[in-house]
């Protein structure tokens, strides 16, 4: 009681209701609280942990790191061999164009610094964005979420933001000669896993070049394995300006980056120099973890093994009750359309030893984004005791 206590005295809250999971130890799939209870974690903390808990090749690369050197200056500056190695092994995954890194700590912060870049590079300040996305809560950030309501404290925002319905191919005329960048996932997360057409990307893309608009996916949700593929763009004929990656790629450690051309990233060394600069982003021991993290995805073949582990869920918790299932890959959204029943589901399965969670645009769906690698009688255990709560719910 007393570290509770603490927690709501000493820690700055989100909520009014926060779960309050008070963790000991984590594993594989598995969270484990102070009195022992053993969680299936079905969140992967929000696509953070794509490849598990504590993976052992992933806390040796810590280790060994942290005997070597944490911290020395800001990024950038010296020469840091993990950082190396991560930015040479991710954009030997990519296409051609993608070919430099530039390391942060946080998705919120590749978006601000996709901003920069984007303006700075085309000398625009217009920036669109996708109705119903979530790309952080810095204030850049905050300012591309359409959802007014919720930023209206905030105000006023970075200005230059103009709003543009998902899938929506009319709406692409707002991209003109004054867009610096246009920012969009490839499938929108918190909507609740809305995909975006094979159509729509080919002639955004095709609008964008036409405008010399910047093109930025956001695939810091999607992205390490998430969809299928390293990151879900692959799976389309179109390939972004700037590609924005973060949560599961330092393996569970801070790790953002912003992905493009040496001939764009250029435009951060002068005119004026430093025009971004960040203490901690790339910190050695991050990018020791997601060069190790990124090595088991490849090694232990668990992009491979995405697909059947998805149909798996889907044949499992296919109901009657259900409205829809959307998936990308492992990242699934089981939609009631019934905000009520879904926090009851929520409550009722934490009770039964399942953290599951919602979305911020799509309340009446559950969320469900295990490990990749979540062994597959977990799986079948677990999801069909998802269903059976379903259920026991609508009877």
């Amino acid at each position: 009681m007393y570290a509770r206590s603490q927690f709501l005295n000493r820690i700055g809250q989100t909520s009014e209701i926060p779960q309050a999971f008070e963790i000991s130890k984590a594993s594989s799939c598995f969270l484990i609280d102070q009195k022992g209870n053993t969680y299936v974690d079905m969140i992967s903390g929000f696509s953070v942990s794509n490849i598990g808990h504590q993976h052992p090749k992933v806390i040796e690369a810590i280790k060994n790191q942290a005997d070597l050197y944490l911290h020395s200056t800001v990024y950038g500056e010296h020469i840091q061999s993990p950082q190396i190695k991560l930015a040479e092994l991710l954009t030997s995954c990519l296409p051609p164009t993608l070919n430099q890194v530039y390391f942060l700590t946080t998705g919120s912060e590749t978006i601000d610094a996709a901003i920069k870049l984007c303006r700075k590079a085309t000398g625009r300040f217009e920036i669109v964005v996708c109705r119903k996305a979530y790309h952080g809560s810095t204030l850049a950030a905050e300012s591309l979420r359409s959802d007014h309501d919720h930023n209206q404290a905030f105000r006023p925002l970075i200005p230059g933001i103009r709003f543009i319905d998902a899938n929506k191919i009319s709406d692409l005329e707002f991209i003109n000669s004054k867009t610096a960048g246009v920012i969009t996932e490839v499938v929108q997360a918190e909507a609740g896993v809305v995909q975006l057409e094979d159509s729509y990307l080919n002639e955004l893309r095709i609008k964008c070049n036409k405008t010399g608009s910047l093109l930025i996916f956001d695939e810091i949700q999607t992205g390490l394995g998430r969809t299928g593929s390293l990151f879900a763009f692959q799976k389309t004929s179109v390939c972004p300006d700037i590609l924005l990656s973060g949560k599961a790629l330092g393996g569970g450690m801070p790790l953002a980056a912003l992905i493009t051309s040496k001939q764009l990233l250029v435009h951060f060394m002068r005119q004026p120099a430093l025009s971004y600069i960040s203490t901690f982003g790339g910190h050695p021991v991050s990018c020791a973890a997601g060069y190790a993290s990124l090595k088991v995805l490849f090694e232990e073949k668990i992009l491979e093994e995405v697909e059947l582990r998805k149909e798996l869920m889907i044949k499992i918790l296919s109901a009657p009750t259900i409205f829809e299932i959307r998936c990308a890959g492992l990242l699934m959204a089981i939609d009631f359309k019934n905000e009520s029943l879904v926090w009851t589901l929520i409550n009722r399965l934490y009770h039964k030893n399942i953290l599951v969670e919602s979305f911020l645009f799509c309340p009446g769906a559950l969320r469900i984004a295990p490990p990749l690698n979540i062994p597959i009688p977990i799986l079948e255990k677990t999801c069909q005791t998802i269903l059976e709560t379903i259920i026991e719910l609508n009877t």
